[in-house]
């Protein structure tokens, strides 16, 4: 039994302007690969509008995204404003502000429901397992979706043979941290949600959990 570990201070990498601009670095290195799963997705539902991204770290997805469809304006939530000061900076470089803009916020907060408007597609990258309530968190996410519209949400899957290693750093406790999809369908029966995918995708520790509104 692989008993889902919740670690403390899971942020704490995050936080300092140097940090923030450390991990715009690593991310942008790796962006290719880390969402390759996700833009494969994004790809096969082909929708245009306006974007949501809870969890927008330095806006590296945010960035690629836009630069790749100019019909397609982004709203990039962020807990961080270290990572938004950055994540500004990066939007700048890549000219890409009029069509990505950062909020600082937690889908937690019902009190943003109110600032925000609907959107045609609201989602989130590697952010699942860190949320304190999912349950709460994706439900206001499908407070944010237009009628028709989807949640996508990209993370990490609990897997045997990353969880019993032995090593403490970011990627392995994320690991031990992450859902297995029977949770996340329970949470999503929780919600009473019916019309939703969970697909594994390769390299097979990752997988996309698609909610039709």
């Amino acid at each position: 039994m692989l008993k889902r570990i919740v670690e403390n201070h899971q942020d704490e990498h995050f936080r300092g302007i140097e940090n923030a601009r450390e991990y715009a670095k690593e991310a942008e290195k790796s962006s290719k690969m880390r969402f390759r799963g996700f833009l494969n997705k994004l790809a096969i539902l082909n929708i245009k509008g306006e974007y949501l991204e809870v969890g927008a770290g330095t806006g590296t997805l945010a960035a690629m995204i836009a630069k790749d469809n100019r019909k397609i304006n982004i709203t990039a939530i962020e807990m961080s404003p270290d990572m938004i000061a950055v994540g500004n900076e990066y939007i700048k470089k890549k000219k890409l502000e009029s069509q990505v803009g950062f909020i600082n916020g937690n889908i937690e907060d019902d009190a943003l429901l109110d600032k925000l408007g609907k959107f045609d597609l609201v989602y989130s990258t590697f952010s699942l397992h860190h949320w304190e309530n999912p349950e709460k968190a994706i439900k206001n996410l499908m407070e944010y979706v237009k009628e028709d519209g989807v949640v996508l949400l990209y993370d990490l899957k609990r897997v045997w043979w990353l969880y019993w290693i032995p090593n403490q750093n970011g990627f392995f406790k994320s690991i031990r941290a992450s859902y297995k999809p029977y949770e996340i369908k329970k949470i999503l029966s929780n919600l009473g949600v019916k019309k939703y995918e969970i697909k594994i995708v390769f390299p097979f520790f990752m997988q996309n959990v698609t909610i039709w509104k």
